[in-house]
């Protein structure tokens, strides 16, 4: 993991939290039994699982990963201020001859939410970055039709050029997103690209607006299809 000023900044936050808890529950002459333990171990414990949930989330690649991570980490400090909260209430009340086990248990509920609070987060992190790729990959089907139709402009003879840059238009407008069920259509769009670019290599203006035609009739279909889908 590179280190950055930012992650180093973090990481003077955290060896000052442990060091300023440690020195307040050891300076204190609080009593030391079984309820000083439980709270001084699960809070502890809640710092180094905050610190890593922390790290973890620091070192995703990308911004909009770290961005994701933000949900995490709320969930890890949340349950570590709750558990030094509880934990330091724990210790200072250790001379009360209450058993130490309703301490654990307390403690083990709030670690056991905590982790299944993390759990849950990461799930639907990972379920948005997925929908996001698939998102992505949809949209590229109609940007690269785009920028096909786009490159063709310059290539074509001037008389031509307008019903491409209208082609190109329609393409840009027209709805982003893909579909299984559009495969049929898509295939035809995309024949029908692949052969203006021959006409418009071959300088062939009735097959370029024969072509144009037929693929403004087509994504006119294709839009109406993705309306349907909706």
């Amino acid at each position: 993991m590179k280190l950055t000023k930012n992650k180093g900044m973090f990481f003077a936050s955290i060896f000052i939290i442990l060091a300023v808890f440690n020195v307040v529950v050891f300076v204190i002459p609080f009593n030391k039994g079984g309820g000083f333990w439980s709270g001084y171990g699960f809070s502890m414990l809640a710092i180094l699982l905050s610190a890593a949930v922390s790290f973890y989330a620091f070192d995703r690649e990308g911004l909009k990963s770290k961005f994701y991570g933000v949900p995490l980490m709320s969930v890890a400090w949340l349950y570590l201020a709750i558990q030094v909260i509880v934990g330091l209430i724990e210790i200072g009340l250790d001379f009360i001859p209450i058993p130490f086990q309703y301490g654990i248990a307390l403690n083990t509920i709030l670690l056991g939410a905590c982790l299944i609070g993390l759990i849950t987060v990461e799930a639907s992190k990972e379920e948005i970055e997925r929908i996001d790729a698939q998102v992505k990959e949809k949209v590229f089907y109609i940007k690269s039709l785009q920028s096909d139709v786009e490159s063709l402009v310059g290539r074509a003879s001037n008389d031509m050029k307008k019903m491409l840059k209208d082609l190109a238009e329609t393409i840009r407008y027209s709805d982003p997103m893909s579909s299984p069920q559009l495969a049929t259509i898509e295939n035809k769009i995309e024949a029908k690209t692949a052969g203006l670019a021959e006409a418009v290599g071959n300088a062939d203006g009735s097959a370029i607006k024969a072509l144009c035609d037929e693929l403004q009739q087509l994504f006119a279909e294709r839009n109406r299809k993705c309306k349907v889908l909706k």
